[in-house]
């Protein structure tokens, strides 16, 4: 039988690295939901991780601190730094919440 193939646009994420961070630590992005307005989002740590796979880029994690409501599930957001329009989407986690806000990290291995 022949098989039908379609050409699917295909988005390349940029290879990040810690070094396109560091310099934005203490940056605002926005965060960019589903439904509703975007929720701005403070760069508060930069941190290399253990590289266990001797291949490949450094990994490395990030914590944001956003508002303290609403708590964000985990899940993949699109996120854009202030100074810069390029939206990255960013698996964010939910790792602690407290009346000062919510802190969300981003790990990259």
């Amino acid at each position: 039988p022949r098989m039908l193939t379609t050409q699917m646009p295909v988005s390349i994420m940029p290879v990040l690295s810690l070094a396109n961070f560091t310099l934005l630590q203490g940056a605002r992005f926005m965060v960019h939901l589903e439904h509703g307005d975007p929720l701005p989002a403070q760069l508060i740590e930069t941190r290399a991780l253990q590289d266990y796979s001797f291949q490949g880029r450094q990994p490395f994690s990030l914590l944001f601190k956003g508002p303290a409501v609403p708590v964000l599930p985990q899940s993949i957001y699109k996120m854009v730094h202030d100074g810069d329009g390029e939206p990255l989407d960013i698996f964010l986690v939910p790792v602690s919440a407290d009346a000062s806000g919510a802190c969300y990290e981003a790990v990259f291995n």
